[in-house]
């Protein structure tokens, strides 16, 4: 029985492209599953590398093993009998392990600051950049490549970051072929081995990628909340689902703030979702416009126009009625992943224990307890902030 390779990929990731290499080098046949970064991540990869949950990782024969370049020296040493990737000197394998490592933690990190800061910082991490280029272009010297005559494990670990060079240049307003003219030369004869050109990103991609993270990133949001109201609820899930950041102001309905009067002018309610200065109001208007702006991860309503329908029409349903017999048998709403359906509910699941308390006993006459998880927390009595607030005041909860 032969070797069963698995890597869990993601396509543009340089980190990744660096073991996809390393792999053909070898010569060695895998299965290739790509993880969606932006997105969810997948139970495989969440058993296969609990501690860090990130990818590269390799399964051989069942087993994982994590971190790029670790995942490479694994390769060089399982499959040693062809196309050595470290030297076998010890001070040279040394010497290998220590630019690699050099780049990782010092010059990437410089390099990433041109798409996640502005102004001065910008330009000093531009600057800086230029520098630590330039020192790895004196290591590399008259030599066809870092290791000398052949690819070895440091151009290996720095190749993949070819691919950025136009990020750089574009992002930094500076040329790579000015600046550091050896280092591009060195990345298109690189690129001229056909195990390292197939494994490679194009460099639009790469460019792309960093704009949209950097969109995500620059985007001001602000959220006019209250902690205790299941609508605001459903948006702070939806943002959360979407890894965003926000600033959450709470507000205090009986004294509303000139914020939320100038936001909400037709109906003064909470939640508003405010997005660079303009403003989306009810809950699950604002839960599909959070999905269909940043449609790039984790996805709350189906694709299919029907379903999507569907979820909408349940979670207005839920508005007036709510009815466990959609529920049925199933782990969530929308099947076996958390979906649209379930984020307009779930927000209710604080209420059980007050639905108890006013002698309607959720956990002894409705499944939907057990989907929410909460008969432990109506036993526990873990919401009686929420019973207080209820009865001083029932129309604190604003759609």
């Amino acid at each position: 029985m032969g070797d069963e390779l698995v890597l869990l990929n993601y396509h543009p990731s340089p980190f990744a492209t660096r073991v996809r290499i390393a792999l053909a080098e070898k010569g060695l046949k895998y299965e290739a599953k790509d993880e969606d970064l932006l997105g969810s991540k997948t139970g495989l990869l969440l058993k296969m590398n609990p501690i860090h949950k990130q990818i590269p990782v390799l399964i051989h024969n069942g087993k994982p093993i994590c971190e790029s370049m670790i995942i490479v020296q694994y390769i060089d040493e399982q499959w040693n009998n062809k196309s050595p990737l470290l030297p076998t000197d010890p001070y040279q394998r040394a010497h290998a392990r220590f630019w690699v490592d050099h780049f990782d933690n010092k010059i990437f990190p410089i390099a990433a600051k041109l798409w996640t800061t502005k102004g001065e910082t910008k330009e000093a991490a531009k600057k800086d950049l230029i520098e630590g280029l330039k020192v790895l272009e004196k290591e590399l010297g008259d030599k066809p490549y870092f290791g000398g005559e052949s690819l070895g494990y440091i151009d290996l670990g720095l190749i993949p970051f070819y691919t950025f060079f136009h990020t750089f240049e574009s992002l930094g307003n500076f040329s790579m072929a000015k600046e550091c003219p050896k280092l591009v030369e060195w990345g298109k004869k690189c690129s001229q081995k056909e195990t390292v050109s197939k494994s490679l990103c194009d460099h639009n991609k790469v460019y792309e990628i960093i704009l949209e993270f950097r969109k995500s990133e620059s985007d001001e949001l602000v959220l006019l909340d209250l902690s205790a109201s299941p609508f605001a609820a459903r948006v702070r899930i939806a943002l959360a689902e979407k890894g965003l950041k926000y600033e959450s102001r709470e507000e205090d309905l009986s004294n509303k703030s000139p914020l939320l009067l100038d936001m909400n002018p037709i109906n003064k309610q909470i939640p508003v979702l405010i997005h660079n200065g303009r403003p989306i109001c009810e809950s699950m208007i604002i839960v599909q416009y959070i999905d269909e702006f940043w449609n790039h991860q984790s996805p709350l309503l189906p694709s299919d126009p029907y379903q999507r329908a569907h979820a909408r029409f349940w979670a207005d349903y839920i508005d007036k009625k709510i009815l466990e017999k959609e529920l049925g048998e199933k782990a969530y709403f929308g099947g076996d992943s958390f979906g649209y359906i379930d984020l307009a509910l779930v927000p209710f699941c604080t209420f059980f224990y007050t639905f108890e308390m006013l002698e309607t006993s959720v956990c002894q006459r409705c499944a939907l307890s057990l989907w929410s998880g909460v008969r432990d927390a109506c036993r526990r009595r873990l919401c009686p902030r929420l019973y207080a607030t209820i009865l001083k005041s029932t129309k604190l909860f604003w759609r």
